[in-house]
Order: structure tokens, then sequence, then C-alpha cells
């Protein structure tokens, strides 16, 4: 049970999201546990996936506490994330997820009616378009419609339901955390807090 009020900084706040992912397993290895996925996929699902659930959250920062204090915590995480090994990879994928989340959604015709499909598809193809760990990396969008006939049978979607299941994983762990977030110094309480959520899973 969370308690009415966390004191957390600017920078707790940036290292608190930073911190849980560190601790969650590999979604690709998870992935592969029930299916055959190509290896090639490995960094690209395991970047996007990472990178897509940091910009959930700080969507959700933005939402409760404002512009100013989410650009905050991004600045702070760049800074964070260019320490680790692919952490300027990370940065550039924000970079593409935001261009993609820019989109229009997209609708789809079927024999039961128009289906929207959600912006997380939006987000795969790009991811897998544009980033430059991916297999169908091409070099100008002309290219686009040509190359996603050629990936592996539903990758792309595939790559879609794993970064739906991000968003919510981060919207369940981080509203309620964010809901009893004040200002200062304190971060035990909300480690503490994510670390019974990451048992939890």
């Amino acid at each position: 049970m969370l308690k009415s009020n966390i004191n957390v900084g600017i920078y707790g706040l940036a290292v608190l999201p930073v911190d849980y992912l560190s601790q969650l397993d590999d979604p690709f290895q998870q992935l592969s546990k029930d299916r055959y996925i190509d290896p090639v996929y490995h960094e690209i699902f395991t970047t996007g996936i990472k990178a897509y659930r940091l910009v959930t959250y700080r969507k959700l920062l933005r939402e409760r506490y404002g512009r100013g204090v989410a650009n905050q915590v991004s600045k702070y995480q760049q800074r964070l994330l260019e320490n680790e090994d692919s952490g300027s990879t990370i940065n550039d994928f924000i970079k593409l997820i935001h261009i993609a989340l820019d989109t229009d959604t997209v609708a789809a015709d079927t024999d039961h009616g128009s289906v929207d499909i959600p912006i997380e598809m939006n987000v795969a193809l790009l991811l897998l378009l544009d980033a430059p760990s991916s297999p169908h990396r091409v070099s100008h969008p002309n290219q686009y419609a040509t190359e996603i006939k050629g990936m592996d049978l539903d990758i792309d979607w595939l790559f879609s339901e794993c970064l739906c299941h991000a968003r919510k994983d981060m919207l369940r762990v981080f509203e309620p955390l964010l809901t009893c977030i004040g200002s200062g110094a304190r971060i035990d309480f909300a480690r503490s807090y994510l670390k019974g959520k990451l048992f939890a899973n």
C-alpha cells in the first residue's frame, strides 16, 4: 500500500524508471521462450521496448506535473543513459518514437467494418524501417512499402503487441506511484515499491 505522499526530487524522478527497467528481464528472451524469433531482431526489440517504456513514463510525468518537469527529467535521463553501453541508441530510438507518435492512427477495412490499429503499430514500423540496428532499415521512405512486404511474417504485429504491453505495464506500475509523489529528496520508499512491483510481474 502506498503512503499518501512520497517525496522525490527531479533527479529521483529520472532515476526511478531507469532503475526499474534495468532490473526487468530481457523482453526478447521472454518472447523467445514460447516461439522462434530470428535473433537479428534482438537489439531492436530490446532497445525499442525500453525506449517506449521511457517515453510512456515521460508522458505520465507531463500529464501530472507539466511539460517543465517532464523536460527536466528527460534531460537527466539522457545523461544517465549516455553512461550505459546502449545509451545513445536508446536516445535515438526515443526520437524516432516521438516522430511515430505524431503520425495519424491507422484504420484497416475488414469484412466486419473498419478497425483502428493501435498507434504502437506506427512505432513498430518506424523503428523497424529507420532504426540503425534493424535488419529492415531502408535509406529512403519511398522504400518502406517494398521492405514491409519482405519482413518476416507478422514481425511488425508482434513488435507492436510488445510495445502495447510495455506501455500498459508502465502505466500499471507508475501511475499509482506518481499519484503519491510530491517534491523533495526521499526516494527509498519509491524504490522499495518498484521492487515489489518487479517481483509481482
